[in-house]
């Protein structure tokens, strides 16, 4: 009865003041994490959208300029000297592009300016069935798929078509240079690890502050990771999540779109940095918690003996009176209950032994 007395009040004791502090602490940690999690996903989305409204930009840069070249007297067969001439100063307002193709409305090549390559007049080939011909058709500003060439930057094809009511007039064609979105994203830096990289459509890479995985993009098996990264962030409408990078390290992850070529960047953050205030909390937690429960077993292992011990002293006098020791008294000093129990048992025990007495 003693031992289980003892034990009752002590895991009372203990309870009481270890319970309210664990659930404290966690419900601090829990709340502690939703606010970590909130502001560092706002601050990789911020840095996300930053980053496509500067590739928007870079893209709207290059299609005003572009679209300028159609002179209006364009269907009445413009000389080709005047759209060289007007292609050639295109060409030097934005470096970005490195050759540009005029289309007829039947498909035929006219003209082609090209940085790198060789010039073509009045070549006559047959574009009709190019993909960029065929996309223009359909879409306002058409953006092709990446290309990717040895020790260079990757491109994209960028089209635009001219319509004279429905009547396709022609096209025009770029190619663009992508290196000024990797100027971009290298700009963009979040804490010591963070970065920022922008895929297509297929979730190959456009993008990165490292060329050399640039340069691996056309990876099917990378592409697959980061589309459905991608898709995942988009079902969670733009707020970060976890998730492992190219290098397998953890990392918290956000996007924006760049809606008018169907790109989307992304901007990632390794978890270590990204929660070391929270990790730091936890041991801070952690640490309190264990001295709380130290302290707690102490303090309870003190108020369970101080309770317990008059009614030990009560039990033990009780049974020597009740073995006939009417002059034991028992001594307890608490000022409550058990002191006047007390009293009254060594009463009992005087006038027991004075009766026993006559």
């Amino acid at each position: 009865m003693r031992r289980s007395l003892f034990r009752k009040y002590f895991l009372v004791l203990f309870a009481a003041v270890v319970f309210p502090m664990a659930a404290s602490g966690i419900s601090n940690t829990w709340f502690s994490y939703g606010d970590q999690h909130a502001i560092l996903s706002a601050l990789l989305r911020s840095e996300a959208t930053s980053a496509a409204d500067k590739i928007e930009s870079f893209l709207d840069g290059i299609k005003i300029p572009l679209g300028s070249t159609i002179p209006e007297d364009v269907s009445a067969n413009a000389g080709v000297k005047q759209l060289r001439l007007l292609f050639l100063r295109v060409m030097h307002q934005v470096p970005g592009i490195l050759s540009i193709s005029f289309v007829d409305g039947a498909g035929a090549e006219r003209l082609h300016v090209s940085r790198t390559g060789s010039n073509r007049t009045e070549g006559g080939a047959d574009r009709s069935g190019d993909p960029a011909v065929v996309g223009a058709r359909t879409a306002k500003v058409w953006y092709g798929p990446i290309a990717y060439r040895q020790g260079s930057e990757p491109s994209v094809t960028m089209a635009m078509a001219n319509y004279d009511d429905t009547v396709l007039e022609n096209t025009i064609i770029a190619e663009i240079s992508l290196k000024p979105v990797w100027l971009i994203v290298s700009e963009i830096r979040v804490g010591r690890s963070g970065r920022a990289f922008v895929i297509d459509q297929t979730g190959r890479l456009i993008a990165h502050p490292a060329i050399s995985e640039v340069m691996q993009g056309a990876d099917e098996k990378a592409a697959l990771a980061l589309r459905g990264l991608r898709d995942a962030i988009a079902a969670t409408g733009g707020t970060a999540i976890a998730s492992r990078n190219s290098e397998n390290e953890r990392v918290v992850t956000a996007g924006a779109p760049v809606a008018a070529a169907g790109w989307t960047v992304l901007v990632e953050q390794s978890q270590a940095e990204a929660f070391a205030p929270l990790y730091a909390l936890l041991w801070r937690t952690g640490g309190l918690l264990l001295a709380a429960t130290v302290l707690a077993a102490v303090l309870a292992y003190w108020l369970a003996g101080r309770m317990s011990g008059p009614i030990r002293l009560l039990e033990e006098g009780t049974e020597k009176i009740g073995a006939g020791q009417f002059d034991h008294r028992i001594n307890i000093a608490t000022g409550d209950e058990l002191e006047r129990l007390a009293s009254r048992f060594n009463q009992m025990a005087q006038e027991l032994a004075e009766s026993r007495d006559r």
